[in-house]
């Protein structure tokens, strides 16, 4: 017999106290202890993030109730002055308490009572867990063919986890399903957030983070989430093919799984394929994600589709700063927009709108400082595996959400960074040419070297954008910064080319029958001219602007 383990009760969410010690508490002192601990501490950051849908669910339906603009601004305000509404929090959880349990007969948490396949097999803990290449190991106590047992608290914390970001692949086959075939479940695609590139604004503590990314909805009556449905079964719901709202969402149940316990551990899990989901029909949705327009998504459907925006591993946050924080179209969208296309290749997350107003109408200080963070999982081949997690953040003040002219300023300063580096490599290339380096990868090399060495320079500077900073001042400075990172890594190059580069070799000129010398001088010269043109400064020479359209 299972003893009983209610969620709401008992101690199970990973979070971080003031001094960096990680404990677990229940749903109900995650709210109670919100505003004296700092936040959420998962084994992985994907999973703070489905931890942290999962207490913004409820928060919604707690307060859910029709708004008017004004009493939505006016509530948020209220709530951020006194505290969390802990009140409204605990009436809906005791209202709810019974979908909460784990192991219930009837209708365990995010399960499925009886679920099993024809030959009464399961799938393994290893599968409820995120699978990481070797490279990057998150579980180092945990190698080998599988794990023996969980603990309750981290069962349901991975339980919680895989219907968000769950790998897609073959699963075992539930009785029920009528997908099933042969005994298997086939390929539905991963949990519903595992396309979501996340973005998080984090308080400076647990109640602040609830707050800042408690999305207030025009319609939250209909936002109802998986504890207030009939129990699931194993077949999927026809019924209920798309989310209604943010709260339904955030517990979406991308699988039907049933934990094997046995006294006090979960030894094995099944894991079954269970409600797919169309990503293009979840703008307006989830909040917490930037949209992409799809032009192949827009063919098939016969109008305009946006994507989910997911984030890149290769690149750094700050390098994919316009979709969160630039709120008007940029004159490249302008100029790319072809006939039919929306104006916008890209709509910002609706958190950080709703932030902007919240700031604007006076409920928050815009000089209050906040962490920007974006979460995400990166799949490998046909999304059956897990290539790596996303994690990083910007430590800034809710003026640049807020303010047009920051946003627009952190990412046109973005973009004089990337313009930069591609400067670097083209100082990169021209040595190459000097010394004969045929080798693969000098422009890559090149680029990695920039952008890390600009990367804790921008990052400095970013923290520093406030309502009060001159905008053209803070242009010109992190122009004079840049360029003398660049110079120094150029630098490096050179001497990095060798000897050889000083004497040079005779190239070809592209697009014309003539050969030209190109030594450590010459490429010097047009990188220095490169680096003018992409962040011109005052005290440039006048000539340098004409002269570089030559050095192209």
């Amino acid at each position: 017999m299972t003893s009983a383990f209610n969620l709401i009760d008992e101690p199970w969410i990973a979070v971080r106290r003031p001094d960096n010690v990680v404990i677990e508490v229940s749903i109900h002192d995650a709210f109670h202890q919100a505003s004296s601990l700092r936040g959420l501490a998962g084994e992985i950051p994907t999973q703070e993030a489905a931890v942290l849908r999962l207490l913004l669910a409820i928060a919604i339906r707690a307060t859910a109730e029709y708004r008017s603009d004004d009493e939505k601004v006016d509530d948020w305000a209220q709530w951020w002055e006194s505290g969390l509404p802990l009140q409204q929090i605990d009436d809906y959880l005791g209202r709810c308490h019974d979908r909460f349990n784990l192991f219930d007969d009837k209708a365990p948490f995010m399960q499925v009572a009886g679920l099993h396949t024809s030959k009464g097999g399961y799938s393994g803990l290893i599968k409820i867990i995120s699978e990481v290449p070797p490279n990057d190991k998150f579980f180092t106590t945990r190698d080998g063919p599988g794990i023996a047992s969980l603990s309750y608290a981290e069962a349901a914390r991975w339980l919680v986890h895989a219907q968000a970001f769950d790998i897609s692949g073959i699963k075992s086959g539930a009785v029920g399903d009528p997908r099933v075939n042969g005994g298997k479940g086939y390929p539905i695609g991963t949990g519903i957030s595992g396309p979501m590139g996340i973005v998080v604004i984090e308080g400076t503590s647990l109640a602040e983070t609830i707050l800042l990314n408690l999305f207030l909805e025009d319609d939250p009556q209909t936002d109802v989430p998986v504890w207030e449905r009939p129990p699931q079964t194993a077949a999927p719901d026809a019924e209920h093919p798309v989310p209604t709202g943010c709260a339904d969402l955030f517990t979406w149940q991308s699988r039907r799984v049933r934990l094997i316990a046995e006294a006090d551990h979960v030894v094995d899990v099944l894991l079954c394929n269970g409600d797919k989901v169309e990503w293009k029909y979840l703008l307006h949705k989830d909040p917490s994600t930037a949209w992409r327009f799809s032009a192949p998504q827009t063919k098939a459907a016969g109008e305009i589709v946006y994507m989910p925006r997911s984030h890149d591993s290769s690149r750094a946050m700050w390098r994919g700063l316009e979709p969160l924080l630039a709120r008007e179209p940029s004159p490249e969208d302008r100029r790319r927009k072809k006939a039919g296309e929306p104006d916008r290749a890209w709509l910002r997350p609706e958190i950080l709108e709703q932030l902007a107003i919240l700031t604007s109408d006076g409920a928050l200080p815009d000089d209050h400082l906040i962490r920007m963070r974006t979460i995400g999982m990166e799949y490998g081949s046909q999304s059956a595996v897990v290539s790596t997690t996303i994690d990083d953040s910007l430590p800034t003040s809710l003026a640049v959400i807020a303010n047009e002219q920051l946003g627009r300023l952190a990412v046109d300063c973005a973009h004089t960074a990337e313009s930069l580096v591609f400067a670097l490599q083209n100082l990169a290339s021209d040595l190459a040419a000097a010394t004969g380096d045929e080798s693969e990868g000098v422009r890559p090399r090149a680029a990695e070297a920039g952008f890390s060495a600009l990367d804790p320079a921008y990052r400095e500077w970013f923290s520093r954008l406030t309502s009060t900073t001159d905008v053209d001042a803070a242009t010109l400075a992190w122009r004079r910064t840049a360029r003398r990172i660049m110079c120094e890594v150029g630098l490096q190059l050179c001497r990095d080319a060798g000897s050889a580069a000083l004497t040079g070799r005779m190239v070809p000129v592209p697009n014309t029958e003539r050969h030209d010398l190109m030594d450590l001088a010459r490429a010097w010269q047009r990188f220095l001219s490169r680096m003018r043109a992409s962040a011109p400064l005052p005290d440039d020479p006048q000539r340098d602007t004409k002269s570089s359209s030559k050095e192209q």
